[in-house]
């Protein structure tokens, strides 16, 4: 049974839209969008996108929509008004204590037509000391929550290292996932792709929350990447310039 407490705890944060490029090296499929650090940056974004567009604060910390870092906005104007009062505030979520954390970039992205959201996760697990997936068909919300109220929501599948992410893995998860034929041709990909991240940049941690299903297919909505703090002098420095110690 999954447990959320065998996982090694010593990781490097990086920001959302760094992990986004990493995912974009390996061809995953994400949203259209850029990372800006003004409110007029985040308007000429929103204006390339067509208008409507997500602004995410980029910050070390989950519980962002519910704090108020999230937002749908319909107009470049919108995104110039939303962004200028997000940048250079202090965002405070259930996980940064009262003191917050600051707000110095957002992200602003191509908003997205969602038919499902799905969880799909690679891990260090502590107990076999090695990479593990987590999947489940219940996108969107935290993988504690759900492992506690819907256990059997939760799929894993551990790998071991000397074979490597085999495709006989993904057609189970893909399985358990319910997908479509289609849908699990480009999960499959999605999940190879992700095991090279991990194993190439020495993650602990490669988390899609959501793997959204769109009608033209699979989008990763929503990354978090965790390095291993003591590899990093060989892998993925120019992505932890602004990186958090935890």
């Amino acid at each position: 049974m999954f447990r959320w407490s065998d996982l090694w705890s010593t990781k490097i944060k990086i920001h959302e839209y760094q992990a986004n490029e990493l995912l974009n090296e390996y061809h995953i499929p994400l949203p259209k969008g850029k990372v800006a650090t003004s409110a007029e940056q985040a308007q000429s974004i929103s204006r390339d996108l067509g208008g409507k567009a997500v602004i995410k604060a980029q910050v070390y910390s989950g519980g962002r929509g519910k704090a108020g870092g999230v937002k749908l906005v319909d107009t470049p104007g919108e995104a110039y008004e939303f962004a200028n009062r997000l940048i250079g505030s202090t965002l405070i979520t259930h996980q940064t204590g009262p003191e917050g954390v600051p707000v110095h970039k957002v992200l602003v992205e191509d908003t997205v037509e969602i038919d499902q959201e799905l969880y799909l996760a690679i891990i260090i697990d502590r107990v076999t000391q090695g990479p593990m997936f987590i999947a489940s068909p219940s996108g969107g919300m935290a993988i504690e929550e759900l492992a506690v109220t819907q256990p059997d929501q939760i799929i894993t599948q551990g790998i071991d290292i000397a074979l490597g992410f085999q495709s006989f893995q993904a057609r189970r998860i893909n399985k358990k996932l319910g997908l479509s034929k289609e849908l699990a041709s480009s999960a499959s990909h999605i999940m190879d792709s992700i095991y090279k991240l991990f194993i190439a940049c020495d993650c602990t941690m490669i988390e899609i929350n959501p793997l959204v299903v769109t009608p033209d297919g699979l989008l990763a909505v929503d990354a978090k990447i965790e390095l291993e703090d003591d590899a990093l002098f060989r892998n993925c420095l120019l992505y932890t310039s602004d990186a958090a110690d935890e």
